[in-house]
């Protein structure tokens, strides 16, 4: 029997900011055409080259005219019968630079404009200089900061690059998360399933978050419980990843080599955390690259890959997020269960009532399939081991869940 006493065993927090405080990586840099860049993260402040409008322009369809010849006409506003058109007032529309130098704009539906555009009747007279035009730089001036290093680019940022004179723009590149499922007992989907056997469906599960969060996954095939692949296959991933995810393997079962291969090759950081579920959740690094090892079941895998990985996918990007957003909100039931020695993280849902308070509640299966029903959560709530036991109605701190809704 193997010898286990050694086990790591950290707090969820703890391990994952243990990991993040010893991660040390450079951050690849890559260039995009502004449109393509949708999603991404800046990878360094970005200066207007522009000044908009450079010119005085107008902010609405109407006529241009000079303010002084109303300065100088008193209340009752000049007589305009002389007036000419290209001297004394010009037509201007919205968003183009005021003929001349005119100064001043008047609506179109303040003015009455003779059958052949010549002359103008005023219904409406401006009352300060300026009025109904945007000034030169009032969008945008030559060096203002347009977007800040670590900002996430919106399709308004892209705008403002644009007119900001900039046609590409420089992004952290995506970071590569492999992904590696183990298990003499998986085969592929859409395989025949023999008896005793399980599909292996973590891959897409996790793939998916992967791209959603920002990052390329980098999905291995089925590897089988044997030392020598698994190591094989460590070594490959973590050459050619940032962050390597390997599904199982971290628990204390007769094949599960995971946490030796990586003691004997790198640097353990923790074997397992004290909660559940996700109990058996490990981190280490190998040849530099943090290795996360996540639950195997489909129940446990699909938001202990939130706990573990997403934090290093943003800090990779750049973005907030070593620690998911707490609320407090009112409990609507009472827990009943009150586990002693351990945490229990369950999923829950969080809603704002009509006086506009939070509440919360746990989330419990209700139909097969489990995992669709649960997809339904956006928090997390923890009880048991050092957490304070809560009664119906009563306030207690719930952690919201990517992508940080609340009902």
């Amino acid at each position: 029997m193997r010898d286990h006493s050694g086990y790591i065993e950290k707090t969820r927090h703890e391990a994952m900011q243990d990991v993040l405080d010893a991660w040390e990586f450079t951050r690849r840099i890559e260039t995009l055409d502004v449109p393509d860049a949708l999603g991404r993260v800046a990878a360094a402040d970005v200066f207007s080259l522009n000044t908009l409008p450079n010119k005085l322009t107008s902010n609405m369809d109407g006529i241009a005219v000079r303010f002084d010849a109303f300065e100088e006409a008193g209340p009752e506003g000049p007589d305009t019968s002389a007036w000419v058109r290209g001297r004394d007032w010009q037509f201007c529309n919205t968003g183009i630079g005021m003929p001349g130098d005119f100064d001043t704009a008047i609506a179109i539906e303040g003015v009455e404009v003779s059958d052949d555009d010549e002359h103008v009747v005023l219904h409406r007279l401006p009352e300060y200089r300026g009025q109904s035009t945007t000034p030169i730089g009032a969008n945008l001036q030559e060096g203002d900061l347009i977007v800040r290093a670590g900002e996430e680019l919106t399709p308004a940022l892209l705008a403002v690059l644009n007119m900001g004179g900039h046609t590409r723009v420089d992004v952290v590149a995506r970071p590569v998360v492999a992904f590696i499922p183990t298990g003499n007992e998986l085969v592929d989907a859409g395989a025949p399933l023999p008896e005793g056997k399980n599909v292996e469906s973590n891959a897409v599960m996790v793939c998916a978050k992967l791209s959603l969060w920002g990052a390329e996954p980098l999905r291995y095939p089925i590897v089988p419980d044997n030392w020598e692949k698994l190591e094989s296959t460590l070594a490959d991933a973590a050459a050619k990843a940032d962050i390597v995810v390997i599904n199982a393997g971290s628990s204390k079962g007769s094949d599960d080599f995971t946490c030796e291969i990586l003691e004997q090759n790198g640097r353990m950081m923790h074997h397992m955390l004290a909660q559940g579920p996700g109990r058996h959740s490990s981190g280490a690094f190998l040849e530099g690259t943090p290795v996360i090892g996540i639950s195997g079941p489909p129940m446990g895998a699909e938001f202990t890959v939130d706990w573990m990985v997403k934090p290093l996918v943003d800090r990779y990007l750049g973005l907030p997020g070593d620690y998911p957003p707490m609320v407090f909100a009112r409990m609507q039931d009472d827990p009943g269960f009150w586990p002693e020695r351990v945490q229990v993280v369950k999923r829950g849902i969080v809603w704002r009532d009509d006086a506009d308070e939070l509440w919360a509640r746990v989330l419990e299966p209700g139909e097969r399939p489990m995992l669709r029903d649960l997809d339904r959560a956006n928090c997390f709530i923890t009880f048991g081991r050092n957490v304070q036991r809560w009664n119906a109605g009563e306030w207690h701190a719930v952690e919201l869940r990517w992508p940080y809704r609340v009902e």
